[in-house]
């Protein structure tokens, strides 16, 4: 999906503020028929949140420690366990998602992923790819990334960086639409990897702009790839779960 072709937030999204305790998230789950509940985490985190929910082996303080800030509480903690069980013994289909739409600390795992999507499908094109995660790696963690990134680089030197990420999520959209990507059982889900790399980009390209209303496509565009992916009824959250 093109960042230009992202619409307006649909009807498909209803916001609440993240007073999604488990007895709301129940409401809306169970008696609604919401199967995603979306918030403004990171992207990155929040696929680590999602098979969490979905049933890996990661442990849930484990999976919480990965967010920011704002959404490493007792709420979040709370939700994501319910979301847990509720899944358990459901379809795949049937089962509830967490989405992180944010787009302002970029994760390792984005990195990681890549990287393994493009060796796998395209081994011939590793080695450019190799090179534009390099630029793009994460200078310190998430946090003091985007410091770094935001407040110690001039516009002349963020502007290599912004192309690196247009050019990384241009390789791998093609990669992801190439037949050997959806072959058999894929080392990392070409969806998933489409969108590692358009969260990715959404950073370095709204970091450059100074955020504001490019940062708001992004989320938009996440949210509306998530909803024609899946088809699910979404909850969007903009508010904490620090409590």
């Amino acid at each position: 999906m093109s960042i230009v072709d992202a619409p307006r937030l649909s009807t498909y999204v209803r916001h609440t503020p993240f007073a999604l305790e488990r007895r709301t998230a129940r409401h809306l789950v169970e008696e609604l028929g919401f199967r995603t509940v979306a918030c403004d985490e990171s992207w990155g985190s929040g696929v680590v949140l999602d098979r969490y929910v979905r049933g890996d082996g990661t442990d849930a303080r484990s999976a919480v420690g990965q967010a920011g800030p704002r959404f490493r509480g007792r709420t979040m903690l709370d939700l994501v366990r319910w979301m847990r069980e509720f899944n358990r013994g459901r379809a795949d289909w049937d089962q509830v998602r967490f989405l992180g739409v944010g787009v302002l600390e970029p994760r390792v795992t984005q990195h990681v992923e890549l990287h393994r999507f493009v060796a796998a499908v395209a081994p011939d094109r590793l080695p450019r790819a190799h090179e534009l995660l390099t630029a793009l790696a994460l200078r310190g963690t998430p946090r003091e990334h985007g410091a770094w990134y935001a407040h110690r680089l001039t516009e002349d030197e963020r502007r290599p960086l912004v192309a690196a990420a247009r050019e990384m999520h241009d390789l791998v959209r093609d990669l992801a639409a190439s037949r050997a990507a959806r072959r058999g059982r894929p080392v990392v889900d070409p969806d998933d990897a489409v969108l590692h790399a358009f969260a990715l980009r959404g950073f370095y390209e709204s970091g450059a702009a100074g955020g504001g209303t490019l940062r708001d496509r992004y989320v938009a565009g996440l949210i509306t790839a998530w909803h024609e992916r899946t088809g699910h009824r979404i909850v969007y959250s903009t508010g904490d779960a620090t409590g």
